[in-house]
């Protein structure tokens, strides 16, 4: 089942979280009736204190409005208060719920999608992007409603007052939205340039600490420095000429408010001294005005804040729109199956996107509980092999089998919970031994049993000994990426996390490269084993490593040019035979020249 498409406009994060906003809305509904009684409120004691002064009246009553008008600003500074906490607790929300879902659709991409995306690039849109997604939900839905509902109530009561200086004091606003309409188009690609510039420079940050010991070992760091200067420095540029055009719109919609104040002034002042309009009506009209000012203000604040939030929406959505070549497919029907791990692969053939043969009709079988070695000289698709029966990469059609079920009609799911995977390169998380050997246990499994399963994998990888070694034992913390650890530790880690997952088939992927020959074929001779219930293919660029398999197939070019116990193929003239006197050839010269030297 394909995934829907993400929808266009964000706001579609907040329906779940409506009661919030209506809440909201109506606290700001609320606030904004009390600020604009205020002015009214004011009319009203000028005119009472002018009753006072002119004709003696009752001074109790500028008492009473003056408490009022107390009453109504504190109770509208907490309705305030309230209505933002409610409305920014619905954009925490919803920011929370968009990064999950971001996340976990990045969790389902391919490969192909990370060869396209850079780290530092996702890192980004995970962060920067979705700040100004979250700014666009809280303050930028706050200030909208806040504005619509200022002018709602605050231009009805002015034309109560007067029609005419109310149609005075708008008269600069027909230009002032023309303005902010075309800053807001500049500021839309200014946001999209300068988070552009930003992901660039966290991708080169990125990759320049993650390759660290190669940029000192290869003294690139001035070479890096200067690169990362060049893309700091688009990101000044980018950000400050956003800043620009950013700051540019404020004085911009005050000099339109500034405006309307000088007018209102200008002409009312003269009604005033010619009697035509009272002095209350002319303070309260100024306090409308004044109170417009801040939401008048607040428009170019978020146009700007708008379309650097749909600039960042635009590039989360273009995650959220990737699709994976990998899927469950149609049809998928995994309730009556029963986990095989017999493995049959019969007459698969794949191409690489420039049309390049990567496998051409390949048909071999695996009886369960079996060992099966791969080998052939580099790149004649071996791990393109192993990637396809794990679906790492998309498989065609009746070409691999588990049991006598086509693994594209199962879920992807189902399959990787019966396979586990040691890579030549192996990734470890910054954590502790322990924790990184238990990644493939199941959640099921807790306490002793646990504890059980890693240590008999830890002594299955033969890395018993480094443990004597390392100061804190399995609780060792192992750095980013095991960057404490050396090269072969690594490989024997994931291939302890593999063995502890304790899956029905297993992929080593020339997971012993970085050890020794003689430490291979001791841990590989442990393997067999341990490994009498599992299913096991195995890739090693040493022959003498297989002489434990129960057979072996040769690849070359994609093809399969030999097939059968290692035994056999010793005493058969072929590309296996080769391969083995060569390598003995490159050991024998290997040791004469140490003995020489």
């Amino acid at each position: 089942m394909s995934r829907p498409e993400p929808a266009k406009h964000p706001i579609g994060y907040l329906r779940p979280h409506r009661g919030g906003v209506i809440a909201g809305i109506l606290a700001l509904a609320i606030t904004n009736g009390l600020v604009q009684t205020v002015p009214w409120l004011v009319k009203q004691t000028i005119e009472a204190i002018e009753a006072v002064v002119k004709r003696g009246a009752d001074s109790r009553a500028v008492i009473w409005l003056s408490l009022a008008i107390i009453c109504v600003a504190v109770l509208q500074a907490l309705i305030r208060i309230l209505s933002r906490i409610l409305i920014f607790n619905v954009g925490r929300h919803a920011e929370y719920e968009l990064r999950r879902e971001v996340f976990a659709h990045l969790c389902t991409l391919d490969g192909e999608f990370y060869r396209r995306f850079r780290t530092g690039d996702l890192m980004s849109r995970l962060t920067n992007d979705l700040a100004a997604v979250r700014a666009l939900f809280g303050p930028g839905i706050l200030q909208l409603v806040n504005t619509a509902f200022a002018y709602l109530i605050a231009l009805p009561l002015m034309w109560r007052i007067d029609p005419t200086m109310t149609l005075l004091s708008l008269a600069p606003y027909p230009l002032l939205l023309l303005g902010a309409r075309q800053f807001a188009g500049v500021i839309f690609r200014r946001s999209r340039a300068q988070q552009q510039a930003l992901a660039t420079m966290t991708s080169a940050v990125q990759e320049d600490l993650g390759g660290i010991r190669e940029l000192k070992n290869y003294r690139l760091e001035s070479l890096r420095g200067e690169l990362f200067a060049r893309s700091s420095t688009e990101y000044r540029d980018q950000a400050i000429r956003l800043a620009l055009w950013r700051g540019a719109m404020t004085p911009f919609v005050g000099a339109g408010t500034g405006t309307s104040l000088v007018l209102l002034l200008w002409v009312g002042g003269q009604r005033v001294i010619d009697q035509s309009l009272s002095l209350g009506d002319l303070v309260a009209l100024n306090l409308y005005v004044a109170a417009l000012a801040w939401p008048t203000l607040a428009i170019g604040w978020m146009l700007s804040m708008w379309q650097r939030g749909i600039a960042a929406w635009q590039r989360l959505r273009e995650l959220l729109c990737q699709t994976s070549s990998l899927s469950d497919g149609p049809g998928v029907e995994d309730d009556s199956w029963r986990p095989s791990s017999a493995l049959r692969v019969q007459r698969l053939s794949l191409r690489a996107a420039n049309d390049k043969q990567l496998l051409a009709d390949v048909s071999f079988a695996v009886p369960s509980g079996t060992i099966c070695g791969l080998v052939g000289r580099v790149g004649s698709g071996k791990t393109t092999l192993v990637e396809l029966i794990a679906r790492l990469l998309a498989t065609p059609e009746n070409t691999i089998y588990f049991g006598d079920r086509d693994v594209t009609t199962l879920p992807l799911a189902t399959i990787r919970r019966q396979i586990a995977y040691a890579p030549q390169d192996p990734f470890l998380f910054s954590a502790t031994l322990a924790d990184n050997i238990a990644y493939g246990i199941s959640d099921q499994i807790s306490g002793a049993d646990r504890q059980q399963r890693i240590a008999n994998a830890v002594v299955a990888a033969g890395l018993s000994e480094d443990l004597t070694r390392l100061p804190n034992g399995l609780e060792t913390m192992v750095g980013e990426r095991g960057i404490s650890l050396s090269g072969g530790q690594r490989q024997r880690v994931a291939l302890a996390r593999a063995l502890a997952a304790g899956r029905p088939f297993l992929i080593l992927d020339d997971s012993l490269s970085a050890v020794d020959a003689e430490t291979e074929r001791q841990i590989l001779s442990g393997l067999r084993q341990v490994l009498d219930q599992t299913t096991t293919l195995l890739i090693s660029h040493r022959l003498s490593a297989l002489q434990h398999a129960d057979q072996v197939i040769v690849l070359e070019q994609g093809r399969l040019v030999q097939q059968g116990p290692p035994n056999e193929l010793m005493r058969i003239a072929g590309p296996y035979a080769n391969l083995y006197r060569q390598q003995l050839l490159d050991q024998e010269l290997a040791e004469l020249s140490t003995e020489e030297r």
